[in-house]
């Protein structure tokens, strides 16, 4: 147990050092997700610190995330090749882990890299994987996006009809969802298939409708994209004035939000709606307003590229910079905790040999304890061997000399002399039998002490009443409790019989969850304990109490008797 629990407060610090490197690799994945709608530059760097502190630390499930997180920045900035890369060690990860959510990610974008890169049969196939993911997982908004996207290859691999089929089905389950979002995805596929099966009706209703969503959604990028195409499927059909109407709306948006690379395509295509209409003058104007665009673009990107590189390069100075002082903080929180620990452990050691060496008191003074009762044991038994062949013997042989003396003297005075000494022997009798070693083979423990109150006290109007309880479980004691505790009685009896002149006695022995107690109370004269020094009897039993821990209390006045209560612990018993 100890070693146990040393092991654990050595190996505690780098628990706690493991799980803040986690928690810095969950933050920097949770960058790059947000940077990639910012700058994708700092969203890759954040993804490739990621991975790499995730490795360094073993952390499967950040190192996936930051691998997902890299091929999409990856993807945004058209390098699809690579994006891929990141997708497949992704969901390698994510399939080695288990992770759900994983595979989910890596296969959603392994799914639109094959779309961009028109790889549409294989498209199909990560899609239906994915979809049979998805239905194991009951997840409904997957299954739609899948759906969605099995649409959208069979629509471009001619496939019409499985098409239509297809993106029905992800329109009911958007539908019983209620996501909006998606289901503007999915009136714009089948605004594009009735458009190519020339259902001109149907095609302009679902990519109004796609538009409405958008805009009530506040989606402005899906929203410009809405107005073009629309505008541009006008303008194929050679319906330039309503074509124009979509383009002035999307022009609105891009201004309002700055979006300067879709503005510079409104201006283009309104321009060719202009020239069908023949208004060369309005056309000039917004070619006019869309070359210096571009220009201003191609100039923007270059200092972007530019400051993306210096960016980049600061970014990483910065994250150098944080990551010293948060290693440096990790040490003195380590030096802390090794500090802290060996104290602590010193301190338990200390703890554990004081508790070993009180342990080995106790057991010491238990053990002298039994030495003490076994060796007073044995003087009792001499002792009463003695004063019964002994002096009890001497005693009678003088009782038999002066009662011959006296019948042939017929003197008054040494019938006297002859019952002092039949008192005598009578007295040293009973002190020898107190004496004798006490078995409790035969009888129960209350049997034992009943009889000898019953054998001191038999001529005595005394009423003496001894409660034992329980009294089975106090019978199967061990015979180094049961003779401790017996020899307390005996002298408490004792006592009563010697000083207490009392008429009524009550004697209770209680066995409780953890200790013994004795109650012994009397109605005799009591005395007052301050006045009166202890005897002998009160001294033994005080002795006896304390070898093994116990408690005494007497409670007594003068003229109210005497209660004497005493706790015994079991395990020092």
């Amino acid at each position: 147990m100890t070693r146990t629990l040393l092991i654990f407060l050595a190996l505690l610090p780098f628990c706690i050092y493991s799980q803040n490197n986690k928690k810095e690799i969950d933050s920097l994945n949770s960058k790059a997700s947000r940077y990639i709608h910012i700058d994708l530059d700092s969203s890759f760097l954040y993804a490739e610190k990621a991975i790499q502190r995730a490795q360094k630390e073993h952390y499967k499930k950040g190192e996936m995330e930051g691998h997902y997180q890299k091929g999409r920045t990856l993807f945004d900035q058209a390098r699809r090749t690579l994006s891929r890369k990141s997708g497949d060690s992704s969901l390698a990860i994510a399939k080695d882990i288990n992770s759900y959510i994983g595979k989910r990610k890596a296969l959603n974008l392994i799914v639109k890299i094959q779309n961009h890169s028109k790889q549409y049969d294989e498209g199909i196939k990560t899609a239906r994987k994915n979809l049979e993911l998805a239905k194991s997982e009951k997840d409904s908004s997957q299954m739609a996006l899948m759906t969605n996207f099995l649409g959208i290859f069979k629509n471009k691999l001619g496939e019409k009809d499985s098409a239509l089929y297809f993106t029905m089905q992800s329109i009911k389950i958007n539908k019983k969802l209620n996501a909006q979002k998606a289901l503007a995805y999915n009136y714009n596929s089948l605004g594009i298939h009735h458009y190519e099966n020339r259902n001109l009706d149907s095609s302009f209703f679902y990519f109004r409708t796609a538009l409405k969503i958008r805009t009530d959604l506040k989606l402005p990028n899906q929203s410009i994209e809405a107005y073009n195409n629309i505008g541009y499927v006008f303008l194929l059909e050679k319906m330039p004035d309503s074509a124009i109407i979509y383009f002035q709306e999307c022009i609105q948006i891009c201004l309002e939000y700055g979006k300067k690379s879709n503005l510079a395509i409104a201006y283009k295509n309104i321009a060719d709606a202009y020239e069908l209409i023949n208004n060369h003058k309005l056309a000039l104007s917004a070619l006019r307003k869309a070359i210096p665009i571009n220009d201003s673009l191609i100039g923007i990107k270059q200092k972007e590229q530019i400051i993306s590189e210096q960016k980049q390069r600061n970014n990483e100075l910065i994250i150098l910079q944080v990551y010293d002082k948060e290693q440096k903080k990790k040490q003195y929180v380590i030096i802390i905790l090794l500090v802290f620990i060996l104290f602590s452990t010193i301190l338990f050691l200390k703890k554990r040999k004081q508790r070993a060496i009180e342990k080995l008191y106790e057991k010491e003074k238990i053990n002298a304890a039994k030495i003490i009762i076994e060796e007073q044991e044995k003087i009792r038994e001499e002792i009463a061997q003695e004063l019964h062949d002994g002096v009890g013997g001497s005693l009678a042989g003088i009782k038999m000399s002066l009662s011959n003396l006296q019948n042939k003297s017929k003197c008054s005075n040494l019938l006297l002399e002859i019952d002092n000494i039949e008192n005598t022997y009578q007295e040293i009798r009973n002190i020898s039998h107190n004496l004798m070693p006490v078995y409790f083979n035969t009888e129960k423990f209350k049997d034992t002490v009943n009889n000898y109150l019953n054998r001191i006290l038999p001529n005595l109007e005394i009423g003496i009443c001894f409660q034992c309880y329980p009294e089975i479980e106090i019978s199967e004691l061990s015979y180094n409790k049961k003779i401790y505790v017996y020899r307390i009685i005996q002298e408490l009896a004792t006592n009563i019989q010697r000083h207490a002149y009392a008429t009524n006695v009550n004697i209770h022995l209680t066995g409780h969850q953890n200790h013994l107690t004795i109650m012994a109370e009397d109605n005799g004269i009591g005395f007052d304990k301050k006045k009166v020094k202890r005897g002998i009897g009160l001294n033994n039993i005080k002795r006896r109490v304390t070898i093994y821990d116990g408690k005494m209390k007497i409670d007594s006045k003068e003229g109210n008797g005497t209660t004497i209560i005493i706790d015994i612990p079991y395990e020092k018993s």
